[in-house]
């Protein structure tokens, strides 16, 4: 079956987060550079297939304007109800009726994988019996149950965690929702509205990595899984020159570098930080200084090379901080010029570079004015 440009995904955001705590629902808190709802938001907004995404959101939460997905034509924010069947139930009237396919992802799951969610597509389609499917895992804990006053012993291989995303189709789910608005039920997924309203849906394998965010502890016990960080240092030789070009930036002095290629070092050590944090080799694997196609190399190229070995590997640049070391020629009125180059060529803002110089106080090779130094440091977050 085709799922091409059918496919709706609701992501019910209305919860006030009591057992999170906080300032702020637990859907804006930072994940690195993102919200947790940006992050749940923007795995769907990359996915071609999908060509819809309904938020429900408190209508008194203005955070909402601040999301990063907010202009995006395929995005539609409707008032959320006081319980996900009622959100859910409100996001469903606005599902384009040419939608076959809708699911329903939780906004406090910010880790789900597109391989997991197209796996879950692909159950759906083989399976001509069903009108949808849940991901489920087992519980690895020991379970007891509350009977009148005692807490007894129960076989946890009975038991599943139910996660999302749940996907149906669309008019077997809102068949499904308007039951349970005329009877006025609520239940806790959208499995459970579906098997009551008499349709038969298939539990399937989840993923232990779809994590679920209820309490700051979720947070902050897996916040770590989204930090790559790596370094990189350079240094090189001053000969008499005519100027020299660092972070693609002319600096005008009496000196230039000794180097195989152009020998733009604030490039190079970027470039080894940030190759570093993907767990890649190093430039000299990528550019050896053995390679004669590689003498008087631009910089520029050894960066683009770095930059597409991260999108290879689902990477990109978040914030990079480096600090240059030499006697002459002072780097600090060029700073403004260097994070602006640096901006356009790595595709981040000004604000997330970092970009200082020092002396060694008039200590060693460096110190002597015979040469320069840059030590980098990158972090990386997923595409």
């Amino acid at each position: 079956m085709n799922h091409s440009n059918k496919i709706a995904v609701i992501i019910p955001a209305a919860g006030a987060s009591s057992r999170f705590g906080g300032l702020i629902p637990k859907q804006f808190s930072r994940l690195g550079d993102e919200t947790v709802l940006e992050k749940s938001v923007n795995l769907f907004l990359g996915i071609s297939s999908v060509n819809q995404v309904v938020i429900a959101i408190n209508q008194n939460e203005d955070l909402i304007k601040s999301q990063s997905f907010y202009q995006d034509p395929r995005i539609k924010i409707v008032a959320g109800g006081s319980t996900r069947s009622e959100s859910v139930f409100n996001a469903i009237a606005e599902v384009d009726e040419s939608i076959e396919i809708v699911a329903i992802h939780d906004a406090a799951r910010p880790w789900l994988k597109k391989i997991h969610f197209e796996d879950l597509l692909s159950h759906l389609a083989n399976d001509q019996s069903i009108e949808g499917v849940f991901p489920v895992i087992s519980t690895t804990d020991s379970l007891r149950m509350k009977q009148g006053d005692d807490v007894i012993p129960v076989e946890r291989e009975n038991f599943f965690h139910v996660q999302t995303p749940q996907i149906f189709y669309h008019d077997s789910l809102k068949l499904a929702l308007d039951k349970l608005q005329q009877k006025g039920l609520h239940m806790s997924d959208e499995s459970q509205a579906m098997e009551h309203a008499g349709f038969k849906v298939l539990a399937v394998p989840g993923e232990r990595s779809n994590i679920k965010i209820t309490y700051f502890e979720d947070l902050i016990h897996h916040i770590g899984t989204d930090l790559r960080i790596g370094r990189g240092v350079d240094f090189h030789q001053f000969q008499p020159g005519d100027g020299l070009t660092l972070g693609n930036v002319f600096i005008d002095c009496k000196l230039s570098i000794v180097a195989h290629s152009d020998g733009d070092i604030i490039l190079h050590a970027i470039s080894d930080a940030l190759l570093g944090a993907a767990g890649l080799r190093d430039i000299g694997y990528y550019f050896p200084d053995t390679d004669p196609e590689n003498k008087n190399l631009s910089s520029l190229k050894i960066v683009e090379k770095a930059l597409d070995l991260l999108k290879g590997s689902g990477l990109q640049p978040r914030n990079i901080d480096f600090v240059v070391v030499c006697e002459q020629p002072k780097i600090a009125p060029y700073v403004d010029d260097l994070k602006k180059s640096l901006s356009s060529i790595l595709n981040i803002e000004e604000s997330f570079i970092g970009a200082k110089a020092t002396t060694t106080e008039k200590m060693g090779v460096i110190g002597n004015g015979n040469g320069i130094a840059v030590f980098a440091i990158a972090s990386l977050r997923s595409l």
